[in-house]
C-alpha cells in the first residue's frame, strides 16, 4: 500500500532519515504515521490491498479523511475489510474514505454525509464592472442539505467549506431546505 511513509518506516514502526525529515518539516503528521503503520499490518492479512494508493490523508478535529485512488476504495471497506474500523480505534476519530474523482457529487455527498445533501445547484451571479461592456458571470455552486439534518453534519459549516476547497477547488454555499 502507498502511503505517507516508505514501506520500510511503515513496517518497522522506526522512521529514516527521510520520513524523519518528512515529519519534521511538517510534510507529514503524526497520525499518518499511525495509519501507515495500520496499513502495513493490514496488508500483511489482505495482500489485494497491495494495490491501494494512499492520496492524502486529511484530519478534521471531528473525524480523519482518506483520499485514495478511483476504485482503490473496494480493496479497503465492506465484508471482512475493515481498515476503517482499525484507524478509527487508534485514533479514536470517525474515519471516511473516499476515492478522487471527477464526480462532484458523490466527493460532496461523502464529506457531508451522514447528513443528507438534497441537492447541488448552480446559479450564474452577475459580475458587475464599471467599465461598460466588460461585465461577466462567474458561477456559484450552492449544496442544499435537508433542514432535519443540520445537527447532522460532521463538522462546522466553515470546515465543510474548507475541505469541500480542498478536494474540489470551488468555494460552495450551504443552504438548508
Amino acid at each position: 500500500m502507498k502511503t505517507a511513509i516508505c514501506t520500510f518506516c511503515a513496517a518497522t514502526g522506526m522512521l529514516c532519515k527521510d520520513c524523519q525529515t518528512k515529519l519534521n518539516n511538517g510534510e507529514v503528521s503524526p497520525s499518518e504515521i499511525e495509519i501507515s503503520k495500520i496499513a502495513a499490518e493490514f496488508e500483511k492479512v489482505h495482500p489485494h490491498s497491495s494495490k491501494v494508493n494512499i492520496i492524502k490523508t486529511i484530519e478534521r478535529p471531528n473525524f480523519v479523511l482518506l483520499l485514495v485512488a478511483p476504485g482503490d476504495a473496494r480493496f479497503l471497506t465492506g465484508g471482512t475489510l475493515d481498515f476503517d474500523k482499525q484507524i478509527e480505534q487508534q485514533l479514536n476519530k470517525p474515519v471516511k474514505i473516499m476515492e478522487k474523482g471527477k464526480n462532484k457529487r458523490k466527493m460532496i455527498d461523502k464529506i457531508f454525509a451522514p447528513a443528507l445533501v438534497t441537492g447541488i445547484n448552480t446559479l450564474f451571479v452577475p459580475k458587475r464592472n464599471a467599465k461598460p461592456g466588460e461585465s461577466s458571470i462567474e458561477e456559484e455552486m450552492v449544496v442544499v442539505v435537508s433542514a432535519t439534518d443540520k445537527e447532522n453534519l460532521p463538522g462546522t459549516l466553515k470546515e465543510l467549506k474548507d475541505l469541500v476547497k480542498l478536494l474540489i477547488g470551488e468555494d460552495i454555499r450551504v443552504e438548508f431546505r
